[in-house]
């Protein structure tokens, strides 16, 4: 069953995660170094106008503007509670101009002017990815960039084979062809990742820590969490543990 995105609901588990989420999301820290990593190619005039599309808790913002020539910045997410947490990480930079946007980027207006569109681990939780990629086709300018990362197939796959239950992830191929249009793909990385835990209770923690409540939302009963524990060191654990897996990519393109 692939989930039906609630924006409600996603924004309830990020919410319940902003103590939690920087310490447990390990995966998303190692992907935000090696989105900034693509974005080597981006000339520096390209980072006065930036927009930074599910900034969470902050982690890549950070690394942003600790790494690059900012001016100014716009910074959303769906969960207004992440502005103290992000305003208070950047609160050593002052000579930037950061604007706070937060909200449903989907529906609200964007600012205009922006150079560069950046998003860590964000776009899988759109409700439509192509409108939003059309609609930044037709709102940035030519030689302006996009940015991102996001999870794909294969994420979180242990799980969702035993429960029938996940997100629909997206495959690169199918990014590509969306970004063709308006855009012209300078830079595409894959990456697969694997933790390791000691028992499916942890695994559902760090899955609530993180904020991927879809899957973490799902109801159990002691006898099926039992059942479910045995099916997964079956059918998946080894001597390191019980493997939760994660397959993601970063995008760096180009207004055409």
């Amino acid at each position: 069953m692939v989930l039906v995105l609630d924006k409600e609901k996603i924004a309830h588990c990020f919410r319940r995660s902003l103590s939690t989420y920087d310490e447990a999301a390990q995966v998303q820290k190692e992907l935000a170094a090696r989105l900034m990593h693509c974005l080597d190619i981006v000339p520096d005039a390209s980072f006065q106008r930036v927009l930074e599309i599910g900034c969470c808790t902050g982690v890549l913002t950070e690394m942003l503007c600790d790494k690059r020539p900012v001016n100014t910045l716009f910074v959303n997410d769906l969960v207004p509670e992440f502005e103290e947490v992000v305003l208070n990480k950047l609160s050593k930079q002052k000579s930037l101009q950061l604007h706070p946007l937060f909200g449903d980027i989907e529906t609200m207006a964007l600012p205009s002017d922006v150079s560069l569109v950046l998003s860590g681990a964000t776009f899988q939780w759109l409700a439509d990815l192509p409108a939003f990629l059309l609609r930044l086709g037709n709102e940035l300018a030519s030689g302006s960039y996009l940015a991102f990362s996001l999870f794909g197939p294969g994420t979180l796959q242990e799980f969702s084979e035993l429960t029938s239950v996940g997100l629909g992830y997206r495959s690169d191929r199918e990014i590509c062809s969306l970004l063709e249009q308006d855009f012209i793909l300078e830079e595409q990385r894959s990456y697969r990742e694997q933790l390791y835990f000691s028992s499916v209770r942890e695994i559902l923690n760090h899955i609530r820590a993180t904020g991927v409540g879809g899957v973490s939302e799902y109801r159990w009963s002691r006898e099926a969490l039992t059942r479910f524990e045995t099916r997964y060191r079956d059918e998946f654990g080894d001597k390191r543990g019980l493997p939760v897996s994660y397959s993601c990519s970063c995008f760096v393109a180009r207004r055409r």
